[in-house]
């Protein structure tokens, strides 16, 4: 069929796909007053807005026929319902459906008119003052702007969420920026990738050989290594990938580049066995840099008289009541001598009992003891059972937006005489790095965790490598308490670590456990078991709330048994629409009053960090903005900050890391055979307080039992220590 332009209203939004920007829009227009179907890859499109399409006309099997469009430009819209309907569908911060009536009642069909060109008579309308008048004018102009941008990058297939993100990062400068040099886009806007970034260049001439293709190629490889837990490459794997992704076979040119930016120190390299270790600058420096600090924290002691320890000891236990075995009184005592030490040990075997013990120790002898974990959550979960205050380690030591850099550190140190960091498997290279800088000359630092749990998510492998190197003091806890040992979370906790099955009770109505399997091979299956076990079973049979008390934890974002259409399917039955409860539309997910929200990334502004978990109190639909209740206090959040958060009905292992919940629903499925590992699921396990469910299939649980291989990440923090601790002066 030949190419045709038409002109329509879009009245729906039928389906989107986030990722690729794909539309499915029901539309209506005076010569289509029944309507059409147009579908195409579109930026940011809204109900109201007056489209013009370039394509061509299709017959879908199912669906009949359908406008599919290569091209489209947005006109404004130029009826008064249209005009409504597309201020009032909240994408212009200020207005919402109200506000959109009020204004057209006043304006009529100069309204958008006005909003652009004489805003200051916003103030007309009644119930706009020049306060508002200002926020909705900024609003629109922001849009504008917004658009320019996605219409630049909508032939790129660039998703509305990533253009959104090219647009704060660069603001009005974007569609320059982009243009001038596409590579940016990999390595200073997250989750881009090199491809779509080489897609854009190719656009502009830059292909094959070009100098900064491949210079970009090589900053991005390194990068996205780091996201996947190493600090560098081998200058051999730097290569094999560079030719890869550049698909280009003569390494000569690689090479090359290499040495560029090695010159230009945007790289840096190390040798060591012969082999050349290419990092990026800041993640060389945590490594190299927490070293030396180490070295120093191990250097430092503190002499206690025998008595004077003894006493102190006396007092904490006294005060708090508490009762520790031999291993448990070593590590309390270590602690107070020691400059740096590790506890470690698995469940039950009395890791926080140990921890209230230090802190309680340290306060006997007038040390000012801080206490911190890495996520929100396991900072008040700390506070619970130590009963001592405690925060993020993000929020200890104070990072400044605008400096873009932490308050604490070497020249401005933390006020305390000892450091205890608790669930220090979660901490990653740069933390700790940040981390160990602030600490002050003549303070201690102790580090508490679980060195059999997942690895952090960020680059390195902090915990094991410092019990690694053999230089750190380690006091491990092995015996399971007698009050544990009557758990059979613990106990399958330490079944899976061994490598055996755990024991779990099927349910019956009869036998009570804390550990029980639900079999579903079929994914449909286990979806309605799911919504059964967790809406209607577990609070019936143990009085949990629902979205307070059961987590859902799976392995995978993606699939039907993943983190993504798990919470679709949960907030439907568990939080669905009334009358009562405001929502925001946001790039093609519904946050409603009352759902319970995860951070995917650290927001600085906000100060919400990676992995808190809050709940939505209130949503004004006028304004677009979301109250969200975390743990720290109420964050208020504009439209555009959802864009990192999602619906944390259920989450990923790796996203609980650090919390516990009374209940967890652990979804056991060969779908996620990729990711069946035996220390997932240890790490699952362990974050239900009193009840577990695996959902899904023994073979899957076997499978992940069995796989202890976990992978390897590129890191030298033990070598480099043993090498400087057994170095001749």
């Amino acid at each position: 069929m030949e190419n045709e332009c038409i002109t329509v209203t879009v009245d729906r939004i039928t389906f989107h796909s986030e990722q690729s920007g794909y539309y499915v829009l029901k539309t209506s227009s005076t010569k289509f007053p029944e309507g059409v179907t147009v579908v195409g890859n579109f930026g940011i499109i809204q109900p109201g807005e007056e489209i013009r399409v370039y394509g061509t006309w299709t017959c879908h099997p199912t669906f009949g026929m359908q406008f599919h469009a290569f091209k489209y430009t947005i006109l404004k819209p130029a009826t008064l319902k249209g005009i409504e309907k597309y201020l009032g569908s909240g994408m212009i911060k200020g207005i919402g459906p109200a506000t959109a009536k009020k204004l057209v009642e006043t304006f009529g069909i100069d309204t958008l008119e006005i909003i652009e060109n004489e805003p200051e008579r916003l103030t007309e309308c009644q119930g706009i003052g020049p306060g508002k008048a200002e926020i909705i004018a900024s609003g629109w102009f922001l849009q504008r702007a917004i658009q320019d941008v996605m219409i630049f990058l909508q032939g790129h297939g660039i998703s509305p969420a990533y253009a959104t993100r090219i647009y704060r990062k660069y603001d009005r400068d974007a569609v320059r920026k982009v243009s001038e040099n596409p590579y940016i886009l990999a390595h200073e806007v997250p989750g881009m990738g090199f491809k779509k970034a080489d897609a854009i260049a190719a656009e502009f001439g830059i292909t094959g050989n070009d100098p900064r293709r491949i210079r970009a190629g090589i900053l991005y490889i390194l990068a996205n290594v780091t996201r996947e837990g190493h600090l560098f490459l081998t200058a051999t794997e730097l290569l094999r990938h560079a030719s890869e992704v550049l698909q280009i076979d003569d390494e000569t040119e690689i090479r090359a580049a290499i040495q560029r930016l090695r010159q230009e120190k945007a790289i840096v390299i190390r040798e060591l066995d012969e082999k050349m270790l290419c990092y990026l600058p800041p993640d060389y420096r945590a490594e190299e840099g927490s070293v030396d600090t180490i070295c120093e924290l191990l250097a430092f002691g503190r002499e206690v008289p025998r008595q004077k320890m003894l006493d102190s000891l006396s007092k904490a236990f006294a005060g708090h009541g508490l009762s520790l075995s031999d291993t448990q009184q070593l590590a309390v005592e270590s602690s107070l001598t020691k400059g740096l030490l590790i506890i470690t040990g698995g469940p039950g075997t009395g890791k926080t009992t140990t921890l209230k013990a230090v802190v309680s120790a340290h306060q006997a002898l007038k040390r000012k003891v801080l206490l911190a974990s890495p996520t929100g959550r396991a900072a008040k979960r700390l506070a619970e059972v130590s009963g001592f205050s405690a925060s993020t380690i993000h929020r200890l030591l104070e990072y400044s937006p605008q400096e873009h850099g932490f308050k604490r550190n070497r020249e401005q140190p933390l006020e305390c005489d000892t450091l205890v960091i608790d669930e220090a498997s979660m901490i990653d290279m740069m933390l700790f790095y940040q981390l160990i800088q602030a600490v002050r000359p003549g303070s201690s630092l102790v580090l508490v965790g679980d060195a059999d749990q997942l690895p952090s998510v960020g680059p390195g492998l902090v915990l094991n490598q410092l019990i690694e190197s053999g230089v750190v003091p380690v006091v491990k806890l092995e015996s399971v308490f007698r009050q544990a040992e009557t758990s059979t979370i613990v106990r399958n906790a330490h079944l899976i670590n061994q490598g055996h099955m755990p024991q779990l009770t099927v349910p019956d109505g009869k036998n009570r456990s804390d550990s029980y399997f639900v079999h579903a091979e079929d994914p449909d299956r286990a979806l309605a078991l799911l919504q059964n076990i967790v809406q209607k079973s577990l609070p019936s049979s143990f009085g949990y709330d629902s979205i307070n008390d059961i987590q859902v934890l799976t392995p995978m974002n993606r699939g039907k048994l993943g983190a993504t259409n798990l919470n679709q399917v949960l907030q439907a039955v568990l939080n669905p629409p009334s009358e009562e409860k405001n929502e925001i539309e946001h790039l093609n997910r519904i946050f409603r009053c009352g759902d319970k929200i995860i951070q995917l990334k650290n927001n600085y502004d906000l100060e919400v960090f990676n992995g808190d978990v809050g709940k939505i109190v209130e949503i004004d639909p006028e304004e677009q903005e979301a109250v969200v209740e975390f743990p720290q206090g109420r964050v208020v959040f504009q439209a555009s900050d959802l864009i990192d958060t999602a619906l944390a009905y259920a989450v990923t292992v790796h996203k609980s890391q650090g919390s516990e919940y009374p209940a967890v629903v652990l979804v056991a499925s060969t779908q996620h055979y990729m990711m069946l590992q035996r220390n997932l699921f240890y790490t699952g396990l362990t974050r239900a307080r009193r009840t577990v469910v695996f959902l899904g299939s023994r073979k899957a649980i076997a499978m992940a039992v069995k796989n202890n291989r976990v992978k390897t990440r590129n890191t030298i923090l033990a070598y480099l220590l043993k090498e400087k601790i057994n170095s001749p002066v």
